[in-house]
């Protein structure tokens, strides 16, 4: 089958990941693989050597009409028999390319839980068309948002985002790596490794901080992350006068190495989570995780039993997350067993593919 992807995504986020790897899965099985991308898209770093067909195209706007005549020109030269349209503006371009030439069946993802905007005419339309066969949902709880929104629940199926098993397979702590990033080697490393915004809840995480070090915890604390070494983190930072004892670390590509540092993986947010990749990594490299029930962390986090929940927004709930890991290794390491048990046997990256692969087939089917 010829699969054409489209995304506007620039950066090498979680949802450009899954993409990707539809992409080269796509190929592997003896299928043909295309992209619709903006020329400045990370993703393109990795197209080289692969047969994945490429079309490049600026997207300014959700409602871009050049894009989605571009758009409409890829079409006709790659003849797919499905479209996978994989973020917010590729959704919308997609449906607009119908105003210039026939569009096969339309995939659209659905990967951050915030609500659907029912007052927005624009957003009900993309939500609503009738050209979309099917949205693919990467966890239970963005279903449900979908559903709530008003998209059809015979038009929505989950398929969890899966994560890669060798490049985050347990390994030694990368000790070059503790000096670089000048690490203590005598206190456990508590990481928060996601981009800085105040949905992901770093501000939070830095207010469990103070409360941790207040209370006598000895612990160093790292923020990875594009952003985390900006203007806002480091006047966070400043104010609660906890410099000596965090390290703002910034946008990172070494992630299996930050995690093999990390006592435990901590997750902030206060909203949109959909399927979290950090997670999903820190559990199958069998590190210690703390969450905030949002989104789909309850579909990976069973409090107790693969980490700890605490409600988001809540800094002292948080600390008392961390601080339980901290105190009980024994614990703490039996539920990173479970939870890496859990990640291995029901999310890797072959099993998204080959459930997308195999909703695509249906789609043709019909």
């Amino acid at each position: 089958m010829r699969v054409l992807h489209v995304t506007e995504s620039r950066s090498w986020s979680g949802g450009t990941v899954q993409l990707w790897n539809l992409c080269v899965g796509l190929v592997r099985r003896g299928h043909a693989a295309a992209l619709f991308c903006p020329p400045e898209s990370e993703i393109l770093r990795h197209v080289p050597g692969t047969k994945v067909d490429v079309t490049l195209c600026p997207m300014r706007e959700d409602y871009d009409l050049p894009a989605a005549w571009r758009l409409a020109q890829a079409l006709r030269r790659f003849k797919p028999h499905v479209v996978h349209a994989h973020h917010p503006r590729a959704h919308a371009l997609a449906l607009l390319a119908g105003l210039f030439t026939s569009v096969p069946d339309l995939v659209v993802s659905r990967r951050v839980s915030f609500r659907l905007k029912k007052w927005n005419l624009f957003s009900q339309w993309k939500y609503r068309s009738s050209k979309i066969r099917t949205f693919v949902a990467v966890s239970e709880d963005i279903r449900r948002v979908l559903i709530e929104g008003g998209v059809s629940p015979e038009k929505v199926t989950v398929i969890h985002s899966g994560v890669d098993l060798q490049r985050f397979a347990p390994r030694p702590a990368a000790d070059e790596l503790r000096r670089d990033l000048r690490l203590p080697s005598d206190r456990p490393v508590v990481g928060n490794l996601t981009h800085y915004s105040w949905w992901k809840g770093q501000t939070i995480f830095l207010d469990a901080i103070k409360i941790l070090l207040d209370e006598g915890v000895s612990a160093h604390f790292l923020l990875a992350g594009k952003e985390t070494d900006g203007a806002e983190a480091q006047k966070k930072v400043q104010a609660l006068g906890i410099g000596t004892h965090v390290t703002l670390a910034g946008f990172r590509t070494d992630i299996p190495e930050v995690l093999s540092l990390l006592r435990v993986s901590v997750l902030s947010s206060l909203a949109g989570e959909g399927f979290s990749g950090v997670l999903r990594e820190a559990m199958c490299m069998g590190v210690p995780v703390v969450a905030t029930d949002v989104g789909g962390n309850s579909e990976l986090v069973k409090d107790g039993k693969t980490g700890y929940l605490v409600p988001p927004g809540d800094a002292r709930a948080l600390a008392r997350g961390i601080q339980k890991i901290l105190a009980d290794p024994a614990q703490a390491q039996n539920m990173a067993l479970s939870a890496r048990e859990n990640v291995t046997a029901h999310y890797s990256l072959d099993n998204m593919v080959d459930k997308t692969i195999e909703l695509y087939e249906r789609i043709i089917a019909r």
